[in-house]
């Protein structure tokens, strides 16, 4: 069993970079409790070491108390355990903790009850009438979700996200489509200006006619049975590929991605993902891709980033393999992409790096 350090933190314990939204906290968070034992009564959670933990990393991650902790977790180097905030919280929130972990457990009469409960101890909770609407829009109950989120507006009315669920279990009812979603707060492949998929088509197609190029000097077979110039177009393509991709955005940084996102019940606790991407991808690169499906779906999460780079890799490999030589083909098949993927890490590291530093 590979084993990693146990977490440092909040975000080690998610298994989130520290860039990670309250969206994207609370996803994973009920992502975890989602894979919890579900015989385990969810009167029993609180009581949990586990279930305190992740909880703690979510109210630290979700509340006003972040700003402090990022600061604390700065000069600490990385090393600061969440506080134990599980163990003050008034009766209501304990109940809307509870209500949540039943949602995330598939149990939503039991969680429309605990909600319930919630909003009668505190009739102005907003979170517990968004989680109502949360329920009711799973269980196809429109009407009584849009109620709630109508609710949970008049609380808290600056909220965009409620918002945006209003709209959503508005078009439902009515049966139209679903309106766009805000705005990510963070980039993504889907919404990068043009310029951006125009340098990335650019750079593709520079590495699509140097590979086709190289068919004119291919060369003698060298180290691993592939000839030099072969394996010093594969690193230089895959390193503009990856410095494109990163630099524009189009792909997340290499840390939020590979390092920072811990895969869980893997190790101690959790192991980063790419301990279980690059490393395998860099032995032999076409295991990258069935490691990532089975991690992806083991996970329950899909990381578009990861896809793009894994493909982008392959289509290079591609192309070696289309224009080498028949009596070349095997050993090109089977090792050029390790070169490739090579050069697309450093490459996607410089890329972060890159727009790190324009970032702050």
């Amino acid at each position: 069993m590979l084993k990693i350090g146990q977490p440092r933190n909040a975000y080690d314990i998610l298994g989130l970079p520290r860039s990670a939204t309250p969206v994207q906290v609370r996803a994973r968070y009920r992502q975890l409790l989602r894979r919890y034992r579900l015989e385990t009564p969810t009167s029993e959670l609180p009581g949990d070491e586990r279930f305190r933990r992740w909880t703690n990393a979510y109210l630290v991650l979700t509340g006003p108390e972040r700003r402090e902790y990022d600061r604390r977790l700065r000069e600490s180097r990385g090393r600061a355990e969440p506080d134990d905030l599980l163990g003050d919280l008034p009766a209501p929130r304990l109940t809307l903790l509870e209500a949540e972990a039943a949602y995330a457990r598939r149990k939503l009469n039991e969680a429309v009850e605990l909600a319930r409960g919630a909003v009668k101890q505190d009739s102005r909770n907003a979170q517990g009438y968004a989680l109502l609407g949360d329920i009711f829009r799973e269980q196809g109950k429109y009407g009584d979700a849009l109620t709630m989120y109508n609710y949970a507006i008049q609380f808290e009315p600056n909220n965009r996200r409620y918002w945006q669920l209003l709209q959503e279990v508005t078009a439902l009812r009515e049966g139209r489509a679903i309106p766009r979603r805000f705005r990510r707060e963070r980039p993504s492949p889907l919404n990068r200006p043009a310029r951006a998929y125009v340098l990335v088509a650019m750079v593709l197609l520079l590495t699509q006619l140097s590979t086709i190029y190289l068919r004119r000097s291919w060369g003698e077979p060298g180290l691993l049975f592939l000839p030099p110039n072969l394996i010093y177009n594969a690193l230089a393509n895959g390193f503009l590929l990856g410095l494109a991709l990163a630099a524009t955005a189009v792909i997340g940084p290499l840390d939020d991605e590979l390092i920072s996102y811990q895969v869980m019940g893997f190790g101690v606790e959790t192991t980063p993902l790419g301990v279980l991407i690059a490393l395998p991808g860099l032995v032999f690169f076409w295991a990258a891709l069935v490691f990532y499906a089975i991690v992806a779906w083991l996970d329950e999460h899909l990381s578009l980033s990861v896809v793009i780079a894994l493909l982008a890799c392959a289509l290079v490999t591609v192309t070696f393999i289309v224009v080498s030589p028949p009596e070349r083909r095997m050993a090109v098949t089977f090792l050029a992409g390790n070169f490739v993927f090579f050069g697309f890490l450093w490459g996607w590291l410089l890329g972060s790096l890159r727009r790190r530093v324009f970032e702050h």
